[in-house]
């Protein structure tokens, strides 16, 4: 069997122009990891690029493009528009995400651990689906060529399912369905049919797609900071009582060890 493509070689397999992705930059290591991941993934489906670059908090060591001239260097093809924010970053992350595919963030910004002050309020006013970039380096440059998606048994799964399946193909990479439920816990559905309708809208997808359905005995929490060996992880918003984002989901963004990909 032939090597995979390098990530930054896969060319666009869409016909029809796709919606902008875009991404928020300042210059930090995350956000030049969010810059490339950004570029390679409007590469692959032949949408542009629209780069909001940071006006303050710049450290003056910082290359003044943010990185926008590696962007070009990689895909020098790839049609990018770039412009600064204003002194609402939220808002104007936020608007552009109404005419965009994707919304891209890196997990934080220059003078943070843990998660970014930006990245739940613009993840919770996002008009289209986020990704989080964090983790590990081969995570986050696509090494393991495999995408998990994160079942509950919910409405949103078919949404899931779709979008994992769609990065997994475009990436050439395998999907790994996962649905985590500890065996102590009786729940209906049971695990066991999950998977199974899992299986069933897969293939109603009809996407060439190679896919595994793992049955996780733990909390799902607890399965989505041990997914060492996959390059994304996608999960729904998810619903908390007291939070706009779900317990998983806010776990996935502050410990999962490669990028997250939030959709609604």
């Amino acid at each position: 069997m032939p090597a995979a493509a390098p990530l930054h070689d896969i060319r666009p397999v869409q016909t029809r122009p796709a919606k902008a992705v875009t991404v928020g930059v300042d210059g930090s290591y995350w956000g030049g990891l969010a810059l490339d991941w950004a570029a390679c993934h409007a590469w692959s489906r032949g949408a542009s690029l629209r780069v909001l670059r940071a006006r303050d908090e710049v450290p003056s060591d910082v290359p003044t493009d943010l990185g926008l001239s590696h962007a070009h260097r990689l895909y020098p093809l790839l049609p990018i528009m770039s412009r600064p924010v204003g002194a609402a970053p939220v808002v104007d992350l936020t608007t552009a995400s109404a005419d965009s595919s994707l919304l891209v963030l890196g997990c934080r910004g220059h003078r943070h651990f843990g998660l970014g002050d930006l990245v739940i309020p613009v993840l919770t006013g996002a008009r289209c689906d986020v990704l989080v970039v964090r983790g590990t380096p081969p995570a986050v440059h696509g090494d393991h060529r495999r995408v998990t998606a994160m079942i509950s048994g919910g409405p949103d799964d078919t949404l899931v399912l779709r979008h994992a399946a769609e990065f997994a193909a475009s990436r050439r990479a395998r999907l790994r369905v996962v649905h985590a439920a500890p065996d102590e816990l009786r729940l209906e559905p049971a695990p066991e049919d999950v998977l199974h309708i899992a299986e069933l809208q897969l293939k109603s997808l009809a996407l060439a797609v190679r896919a595994s359905f793992t049955l996780a005995r733990q909390l799902p929490h607890e399965t989505v900071q041990r997914l060492i060996d996959t390059d994304l992880v996608v999960l729904a918003t998810g619903q908390s009582p007291r939070h706009p984002i779900g317990t998983v989901t806010r776990t996935a963004l502050y410990h999962a060890p490669c990028p997250v990909l939030i959709v609604r």
